[in-house]
């Protein structure tokens, strides 16, 4: 055998049987042939047709046979045939036709193929790349497809169009340019980097070493700054590399970060509550960066003087004259538009280019800075040399710029109003103490320089609690205010006056050349407050107490000279109402006791050192008929505190609340205790003005004397005249409320108040208690006009159904007077003192004390 074959059997063996029939295997074959054979004569009739040419055309072989092709035949070629069935469905075929001897003469046999699948798929790709061809022309990135080699195969309609714009750049490069050399041969600057980058992340993708690359990079175009995005996929299999290049344009996403950054910036600055020079230096800095060659003005008008942040081309006399014409834009139609344009040929070019013709104005936008409330506070000026092409979000840029410097117009306002607030008092408006205090050690250290002296006054009103407490907090503020205004219209400019808290005021007095001026000023601001001030239909009186201390004899810092100042007020409030006192040694002994007092009183109820008397009240015939309780206390090292001193201090720091009803629930329990049923005893309770102003007031009493467990017909309240001035409605519906509690009311120091008797005829008052003063005058050289007032106080109470009662009696003259005119009640130190609860049950033992019977 030669070389390169195989044997197929070692040995040929005869055969014996008979030859095979060839006719019979040639049927057998195309009989059971998969491919579908017809066997044509040469005019081309059918002449034969296997089982599976019938079943590819749908008919039997009696309609084949016989059927004449309608076309010339050509062999050794294949045809592509479209077959339609009986059916009507289609069938692609491929028809191979090769020349046969039938019967002696020429014939054809065909082979044909169903190729309808594959053609199906064959357009399916088709129409599939046709799909791919028009998404990425679609597209508005701009899409290369890269070989192995780097070599630019396809690219898509934004690539093309761009290229045919951009110029010497790697866009220039078409199908059949080798990409990567075209990047490679970039050498100049930022560019370089670029595309060398871009490169890079080319080849490592082909490589295999990265799947993807991606790369920002800015982008001059046509003196336009713009930013693209690279991104380099791979596909395909080793052999057959294929890359996807997209250059996505993103300039309008980057304009957008850059300016919320330098927007964020601005707030920034804005939140630091720096200067607005400052800030809109910031926001025109934004506008060149997006708009260079652009001039730019930015006029502040809330500003003293105007403010104006421009670029270096504005002379100062091109920004007082562009200042006088947008001022007089303001107050036309700018102040109703968002945006004004200016351009060669518009009715107002001539005004703004006889401006800025010096420097070749072509183009000019004007916005206005606006606050919230609408109201133009100054103007942006935008300009530039050559007519700019600035579209919808070019607009919004400048929008963004005026919103940024309205925010900071608005927050430098905001923070003028912070400090002003904090350095202030809200309701006066003078300097609060924060702001006093630091101009007190202003002055002190200019005077420590200078030499010189200052003084420090310290102010308070007299009796102001009073009015704010009977006619309400609304006619105290209002009195506080026009106050003020008295006080700023002598204040010197270099002095200052200043609301501390409440009803105190403090000033302070600079370049003072001794004692006798600070002298003069104090008695300049008594006579300030010497007329009547007219509120809301009152006429009201006010007296102020003034303390005054000197630096640098009391004190050389701003503490040590606000508390000899104080010191010194407390002294001439205690020596005479609307007096004034420099402050001294002596003064400010009797100044730490007070404070050591007030500090034993708050501690006084939870040290249990409280304790209630009583002094009785004795009808005419002498037996006693109920009793006063009074607060006292009882410190373990000072001793018994003398209500005059503790009273008066519980009432400031708002002590007596709990001191009046601790005091109260004591004595309603004891008188149960007390009561006989032969012997009823009332007990009557002080109420103070600060108790009685309080919101809660009826409902609180109401609860002390339901845990008590006293009668409430036994308990009289002892109000005085200054709780009944004000609103009448008010006070008539909170005594209704005692009454309906069941308890009795009576007017404390009746004669001394500042009331009208009308309301005697409209208040559920039940009895009246003549005060101590008209009292002491029985017996006196005042004994007339006592013996009168009592009279008629007397004829008053009992005209009016009300029983009376006389305190303060402390004699045998005082006691007959009294009998004789018809008194029911009488306490004073003449019967008893006021005793402890143990000495006065002793005095209950009896029922009539000494001293002579008074008879009906």
């Amino acid at each position: 055998m030669k070389e390169g074959y195989s044997s197929i059997t070692n040995q040929i063996v005869p055969l014996n049987e008979t030859p095979i029939d060839e006719s019979a295997v040639l049927r057998a074959i195309t009989t059971q042939s998969d491919d579908s054979l017809l066997v044509l004569d040469s005019d081309g009739i059918v002449r034969f047709a296997n089982p599976a040419a019938e079943a590819l055309f749908g008919r039997s072989r009696d309609h084949l046979v016989g059927f004449t092709f309608g076309f010339p035949i050509v062999t050794h070629e294949t045809t592509d045939l479209e077959i339609i069935r009986p059916s009507g469905s289609v069938v692609m075929v491929a028809m191979h036709i090769q020349s046969i001897t039938l019967e002696g003469g020429p014939a054809f046999l065909a082979t044909l193929y169903d190729i309808t699948e594959r053609k199906r798929t064959e357009q399916l790709l088709i129409e599939s790349q046709q799909f791919l061809r028009s998404t990425l022309d679609a597209l508005s990135a701009h899409i290369a497809i890269l070989d192995g080699a780097g070599t630019i195969m396809a690219v898509n309609h934004a690539w093309q169009a761009f290229a045919r714009s951009a110029g010497h750049n790697p866009y220039s490069s078409g199908v059949g340019y080798n990409y990567l050399s075209v990047c490679d041969a970039v050498s100049e600057g930022e560019d370089a980097l670029i595309a060398h980058a871009a490169a890079a992340g080319i080849r490592a993708v082909i490589a295999g070493t990265q799947t993807h690359f991606h790369l920002d990079y800015p982008c001059h175009f046509r003196d336009r700054q713009m930013w693209f995005t690279l991104r380099v996929t791979r596909f395909g299999d080793d052999e057959h590399v294929r890359v996807v290049a997209a250059h996505e344009d993103i300039t309008r996403r980057m304009q957008a970060e850059i300016l919320s950054n330098e927007r964020r910036q601005v707030l920034e600055l804005v939140a630091r509550s720096q200067k607005i020079d400052v800030v809109s230096q910031q926001i025109l800095t934004m506008i060149s960066h997006r708009y260079p060659g652009m001039i730019y003005m930015a006029l502040v008008f809330s500003e003293a003087p105007v403010q104006h942040i421009a670029s270096p081309d504005l002379s100062a006399d091109m920004l007082e004259q562009l200042e006088v014409w947008a001022r007089a834009r303001v107050g036309d139609s700018l102040s109703h538009r968002k945006i004004e344009r200016y351009l060669p040929g518009n009715a107002r070019w001539a005004e703004i280019n006889a401006i800025v013709a010096d420097i070749g104005v072509a183009d000019c936008w004007i916005a206005p800075i606006r606050t919230h409330t609408g109201q133009v506070d100054g103007v942006l000026v935008l300009a530039h040399h050559e007519i700019t092409h600035i579209g919808a979000d070019d607009t919004q840029v400048i929008e963004l710029a005026e919103q940024l410097l309205m925010i900071a117009l608005e927050q430098q306002e905001h923070t003028r109003q912070m400090a002003y607030q904090a350095h202030h008092d809200a309701l006066t408006g003078l300097p609060n103490r924060l702001l006093f205090e630091e101009r007190l050690h202003q002055a002190i250290e200019a005077t420590r320089r200078s030499g010189r002296m200052i003084a420090v006054l310290f102010i308070d009103l007299d009796r102001f609690k009073q009015i704010n407490d009977t006619l309400g907090h609304t006619i105290g503020d209002a009195l506080l205010i026009q106050l003020a205004r008295r006080f700023e219209s002598y204040v010197r400019s270099a002095d200052t006056i200043a609301r501390r808290g409440g009803d105190e005021f403090m000033m302070v007095l600079t370049e003072i050349t001794g004692s006798l001026q600070v002298s003069k000023v104090a008695h300049r601001l008594h006579e300030l407050l010497h007329p009547p001030f007219h509120i809301a239909g009152n006429e009201l009186f006010v007296s102020a107490s003034i303390g005054a201390s000197m630096y640098p004899a009391d004190g050389e810092d701003a503490d040590s000279l606000q508390r000899c100042a104080d010191v010194a007020m407390y002294r001439a409030k205690s020596t005479m109402r609307n007096s004034f006192q420099f402050f001294d040694s002596a003064t400010n002994r009797t100044a730490l006791e007070h404070l050591r007092l007030e500090n034993y009183l708050r501690r006084a109820l939870e040290r249990n050192e409280l304790d209630t008397y009583y002094q009785p009240k004795v009808d005419r015939s002498g037996r006693i008929v109920g009793m006063e309780s009074l607060l006292r206390w009882k410190h373990p090292d000072m001793g018994i505190i003398p209500p005059s001193r503790f009273i008066p201090l519980a009432e400031d720091l708002g002590l007596i609340i709990p001191f009046n009803a601790w005091c109260m629930a004591n004595a309603f329990r004891q008188a149960r205790r007390w009561q006989r049923p032969d012997r009823p005893l009332f007990i009557s309770a002080n109420v103070s003005i600060i108790q009685f102003s309080q919101p809660d007031f009826v409902e609180s009493l109401s609860a002390i004397v339901a845990e008590s467990g006293l009668d409430p017909s036994l308990i009289v309240l002892e109000l005085t005249e200054s709780m009944l001035i004000g609103d009448q409605s008010s006070v008539a519906q909170m005594l209704n409320k005692l009454c309906d509690i069941g308890l009795t009311l009576a007017i404390d120091d009746f004669g001394t108040g500042y009331s009208s008797l009308a309301y005697l005829r409209r208040l559920p008052i039940s009895i009246l208690k003549i005060d101590r003063s008209f009292v002491f005058d029985i017996g006196t050289e005042r004994d007339d006009s006592g013996r009168a007032i009592i009279n008629a106080i007397m004829n008053l109470a009992h005209q009016l159904g009300m029983r009376v009662v006389a305190e303060g009696v402390e004699t045998v003259t005082q006691r007959d007077f009294l009998h004789s005119a018809g008194c029911d009640m009488i306490q004073g130190y003449f019967y008893s003192e006021p005793l402890p609860q143990v000495l006065f049950e002793h005095l209950l033992r009896d029922d009539h004390l000494p001293g002579p019977t008074w008879k009906e």
